[in-house]
């Protein structure tokens, strides 16, 4: 029997019921891809909860604790309601960009949620999206979408990492209006919003670049004005 097999994530979205069958099997699990390189892991929720309760320390904590939180599994980072907290899913010491990417996003997405007071179900993390002509094959990954009470998207979040911030800042922006074209269903969003947090030892540094869809149809159009944002996301209004 294989212990593991690989699978691009499109391959796997059309055989998941069969892929969540086969997992149960002792020592079998499998390693879904994007573009060629490991994405996420799909596995029993028997071993998930060994793999939690190992002192080996395959997971750890953000804040280097040792403690374990009720949790919800997003690719490669662990999500828990206890104090904001984010475990990644790493044996590395080294964070990469893309580790601190996916903390950075899984850290807005609880925020939004406690801190923004977004209800639950109106918060998305990370949903591809399909973007220019139609016939295009084109896909961009919004790291976070929050809908209004009508089905609407509202804000749409792509995240940097901090250090990369400023660099990044028009491609990201031209990431998001090619999302806002493509999400817009009765009505366009209204913020796009680029961000980046920094964790350190006494403080919390972040970096917000709202911008008002509703001022700006084009990336063009935003830059010739002279790249105008706010610098605070938009709480949630009943």
């Amino acid at each position: 029997m294989r212990a593991k097999t690989t699978l691009s994530i499109t391959s796997a979205r059309k055989n998941i019921f069969s892929i969540a069958e086969e997992v149960q099997e002792n020592g079998v699990y499998y390693t879904l891809t994007e573009r060629g390189y490991p994405k996420a892991v799909v596995l029993s929720a028997k071993k998930f909860e060994l793999l939690l309760s190992d002192k080996k320390g395959e997971f750890k904590l953000s804040d280097g604790a040792e403690r374990r939180y009720a949790s919800q599994l997003f690719a490669k980072t662990l999500i828990i309601r206890d104090e904001s907290r984010v475990v990644y899913l790493s044996g590395d010491n080294q964070r990469t960009k893309e580790q601190e990417e996916g903390l950075v996003r899984a850290q807005l997405y609880v925020e939004l949620i406690e801190k923004y007071k977004y209800p639950l179900g109106l918060v998305e993390l990370g949903r591809y999206v399909k973007v220019g002509p139609k016939d295009g094959r084109r896909y961009i990954e919004a790291d976070v979408i929050v809908n209004c009470e009508r089905g609407n998207v509202k804000m749409i979040f792509e995240v940097s990492a901090f250090s990369d911030f400023e660099e990044k800042a028009d491609s990201v922006v031209c990431d998001l209006f090619d999302l806002a074209d493509s999400l817009s269903w009765m009505k366009k969003p209204e913020y796009l919003i680029h961000f980046s947090r920094n964790c350190g030892k006494n403080e919390i540094k972040e970096k917000v670049m709202v911008i008002d869809c509703a001022k700006f149809n084009t990336f063009f159009a935003w830059k010739k004005a002279g790249r105008p944002a706010e610098n605070k996301i938009p709480k949630f209004q009943d």
